[in-house]
């Protein structure tokens, strides 16, 4: 690991990271070096000889540490602790999610009440345009102050001061004295679930948004619809979760959300910065469609019934009939848009190959654009004549995707064999090992770098539910997996290090255990359990 960045991840030492990206910083294995003084001494004198620079000013901090994923953008700290048995918050107007957030926090970790030791938590609104929309600032001397321009930088901000925090209720409170400037390298950094193929329920989705949250993930993309489960109820087309959604994969759930159900969820993830994007898989991955509305299919088609398998490629749509598919396409769209104020619906796109293909996704798109929407495509898709506007997500490691992006199309990048966490954790873990036998261990998940994708929006994992069925076992693919995502989506290749990721996120382990994550045991942050 490069030294000062080690050191810098643990709030000891403030670097210019921008100045560090050509040289190492140090050398590697001291990930474990203590923080005494003459450690200190060998990894800036190792530093200066690299030919890094960072900031003078250095300070050695004893505990408590300084643990935040993602990394923030900068971080100084100073010499001293704040200590405190309570905390007093003064909010600005205008700042209703990061206030609620906030005020759960200090619940829940009994601070919210009369202490021996109080400290005033500032929340604040400011002209800061460096910051952006999610950005934010967190100084800590003899107060808490949070500043931001939105009341979504200030929620990444209460996330941070959750991480400083312990996960637990404690006598007494003690915050390292630092000021942190921080702002998202991409605007895009989600995870999708599928629950199509096996349902997730309501509450489990109200958890993982919770979890999202702490991590600065702000893109939840359901995937709704699929061969095996139609999980959206639409009003004008009952027996689309009558029969669909009596469906699933083998192994699977079976269900569906009702409209109201959605809004709730809605509402539930904008609150804690969250926005949910809906997909509706089309022209193929439709038998559950057609097992619904039987006239969405071919005249020679036999196969109508629901689909317990994990076969792909095999439904779609009868385009040859537009007379009966669009409009059903326009109508399920119409109803999706009243539930869903995400500016981005996807429209799916992908595995299918028929004659009129391309013409179904530019027909799609263009419903869309009238709805005052912007579609997102599978990768495939980029062979459609949509607008520059629409988003393709990359799925395919290899996919030639340069003329696509030559005619200006964003990119959400999600290549399968770096980003589908329906792959093992580790090499041989059973499930899905189509896109890469070894599976995606966490190392490799974070080796991924966004960068040369020039278009690219930001990242997006994939949980793919064929073999993932229940939601410990959700929970066990997705963390501490979709950490890693957040910090590849916060944070540029130049900012971070894989091992003081794992320093960092191995020290907030007992904040996934305060969450009631069934996460993977990730040996490389030595949460291997125990023989």
């Amino acid at each position: 690991m490069h030294a000062v960045q080690h050191l810098a991840s643990r709030g000891v030492v403030s670097v210019n990271w921008a100045s560090c990206r050509a040289t190492p910083c140090g050398r590697a294995g001291t990930m474990r070096l203590p923080f005494k003084l003459h450690a200190l001494i060998v990894c800036l004198v190792a530093a200066a000889a690299s030919g890094c620079t960072q900031r003078t000013a250095v300070t050695e901090l004893a505990p408590p540490l300084t643990s935040i994923v993602p990394i923030p953008q900068s971080m100084q700290p100073a010499a001293g602790e704040l200590r405190f048995s309570s905390v007093k918050v003064e909010a600005a107007a205008g700042t209703p999610h990061a206030t609620q957030a906030l005020t759960e926090l200090l619940a829940r970790l009994g601070l919210n009440g009369s202490g021996a030791t109080s400290v005033t938590l500032h929340l604040e609104l400011v002209d800061a345009p460096e910051l952006g929309e999610e950005g934010y600032r967190l100084v800590i001397d003899d107060a808490i102050r949070l500043s931001a321009r939105t009341d979504a930088g200030l929620l990444h901000g209460v996330q941070s001061l959750r991480q400083l925090l312990p996960a637990q209720k404690q006598a007494e409170h003690r915050l390292a004295q630092l000021a942190i400037r921080d702002a998202p390298a991409y605007r895009w950094r989600g995870i999708s679930l599928d629950v199509a193929r096996s349902f997730l329920p309501v509450e489990y989705l109200e958890k993982h948004i919770d979890r999202m949250a702490v991590f600065k993930l702000n893109r939840l993309h359901l995937h709704l619809t699929d061969d095996q489960g139609w999980r959206i109820e639409i009003k004008r087309y009952p027996k689309l979760v009558e029969i669909g959604g009596r469906s699933a994969v083998e192994g699977g759930r079976a269900g569906y959300y009702t409209q109201e159900q959605l809004k709730h969820l809605v509402a539930y993830a904008q609150a804690r910065g969250v926005t949910i994007v809906p997909e509706i898989d089309m022209p193929g991955h439709v038998q559950a469609a057609l097992a619904s509305y039987n006239e969405l299919a071919c005249a020679d088609v036999k196969n109508l019934s629901p689909y317990s398998g994990v076969e792909v490629g095999f439904s779609v749509f009868c385009l040859e009939k537009p007379e009966v598919v669009y409009p059903f396409v326009r109508n399920v769209l119409e109803e999706v848009v009243a539930i869903f104020p995400s500016q981005e619906i996807h429209i799916g796109g992908d595995e299918i190959k028929d004659p009129l293909y391309a013409d179904f996704v530019a027909r799609t798109a263009a419903m869309m654009d009238e709805m005052g929407r912007t579609p997102i495509v599978w990768e495939e898709g980029s062979v459609a004549d949509m607008k520059p506007s629409a988003i393709l997500q990359l799925w395919n490691d290899g996919y030639a995707i340069d003329a696509a992006v030559a005619k200006g199309h964003p990119l959400i990048l999600s290549p399968c064999s770096y980003l589908y966490i329906d792959h093992g954790n580790y090499a041989g873990q059973p499930g899905a090992d189509w896109c890469r036998a070894e599976g995606v261990p966490l190392k490799r998940l974070y080796s991924f770098d966004p960068a040369p994708f020039k278009t690219a929006v930001g990242i997006e994992a994939a949980l793919w539910t064929e073999f993932v069925h229940a939601d410990a076992s959700a929970d066990e693919h997705l963390w501490p997996r979709l950490a890693a995502v957040a910090e590849l989506g916060w944070n540029p290749a130049g900012q971070r290090s894989y091992a003081g990721f794992v320093q960092r996120m191995g020290a907030l382990r007992p904040q996934l255990d305060a969450l009631g994550v069934q996460y993977h045991p990730e040996p490389d942050l030595g949460w291997a359990k125990p023989e």
